[in-house]
Formats: C-alpha cells, sequence, structure tokens
C-alpha cells in the first residue's frame, strides 16, 4: 500500500469524516482556485494562502465532514484569519483566548468588528492597502501527526463559503452550517 492509499485511509476513518476524495480532476483545482480569486475583488480583499497551500501540494483532497452535534468552546477554536497592510503589518486578527480578549477590551487602541475580530486601527497608514489572510488550518483532524509521519508535506485549508458550497454541490450535499468541507494538500 503506498504512502498516499495510507493518507485516504487514515482519513476515512477519521471520526465524523462523510467523504474523502482525491481531486484527481484540474478543473476542480481550477474551480477552486478561481471561486476563492474572485474574493480578491472585495472591499477588502481576502486572500485564502491555506486553499492556495492546500492546492499547490503533490496531491490535493477533498475532506466533507458532519460537526451538527459537536459545540467548541470559543477557547478551543482555531484563528485562522488575520487583517494585514500591504507592507506585512498585522493589523487585526480572530483571537478565542478569553484572558486576551479581556485585555483586548480594554485598551483603548483596540476595535472590535466581531466579538472575536480585533483591529489595530493605530498601527495601520491612512490610504494604505488592507486585505483579509486565511491561513492554514490546525487542530481540525485528530489524525494530523499520523498523516504528518507518511508525507514530507501537509496542507490543511477551509474553503471560503462559495467554495464550500461549490464542493457540497459536487457531491450533492446540503448547504448546512454544520457540514464542513476542509482541502487536504499533501506531497510524499
Amino acid at each position: 500500500m503506498s504512502n498516499l492509499d495510507k493518507v485516504l485511509e487514515i482519513l476515512e476513518n477519521e471520526e465524523r469524516v462523510i467523504k474523502v476524495d482525491l481531486i484527481n480532476d484540474d478543473k476542480i483545482k481550477k474551480d477552486i482556485t478561481q471561486i476563492e480569486m474572485k474574493r480578491l475583488n472585495e472591499m477588502v480583499p481576502l486572500i485564502n494562502k491555506g486553499v492556495e497551500e492546500a492546492l499547490n501540494e503533490e496531491e490535493a483532497i477533498i475532506i466533507i465532514k458532519d460537526k451538527t452535534d459537536i459545540i467548541v468552546p470559543d477557547e478551543e477554536l482555531i484563528p485562522t484569519l488575520t487583517l494585514m497592510s500591504e507592507n506585512g503589518t498585522l493589523i487585526g486578527e480572530e483571537i478565542y483566548d478569553p484572558d486576551e480578549l479581556e485585555d483586548l477590551r480594554e485598551d483603548p487602541n483596540v476595535y472590535f468588528i466581531s466579538e472575536h475580530f480585533a483591529t489595530y486601527p493605530n498601527l495601520s497608514t491612512p490610504g494604505e492597502k488592507q486585505f483579509f489572510m486565511v491561513s492554514q488550518l490546525r487542530g481540525e483532524l485528530s489524525c494530523e501527526n499520523e498523516i504528518e509521519e507518511l508525507v514530507s508535506s501537509l496542507s490543511i485549508a477551509a474553503p471560503s463559503t462559495e467554495t464550500d458550497h461549490y464542493i457540497k454541490d459536487l457531491y450533492g450535499m446540503s448547504y448546512e452550517d454544520r457540514i464542513i468541507t476542509i482541502l487536504v494538500g499533501i506531497s510524499i
């Protein structure tokens, strides 16, 4: 059994996984890339670095996972979204640590655009372009360490909502929020 087959078997045995599918069709990769690229045209562009990295590995795998009855406490959520300036300065980020959130809520230089997304307006330069960056997703799969032992490189990504819907359409799945899609890229 090849390492790729072993990885696919590990993913198929992951708890709550509904579907594991190796992307053999370049059109699917192209479609996903085009959907994610459309996000660059938004008022504040979004770059899904995680998806880009997963699709650039030797092999890309789609995973559909059921999380309908799982409630994850906020402090266990994994931050993947940041707001960056064009010169690379971090000017906003997701934060789930309760102590850090409490400290930041008391800081007059911090502005929250949602319950868990803090921005630092004093670090941005007027007129400078800003963009959201989605990084790789870690901790969503319990088998990550096991897979890393079989591959030279592992990338795990959460696709944008539009890509999530595209993937669910491919497999005739509901857009239910708690049914999630994940892209895994590996190089053997």
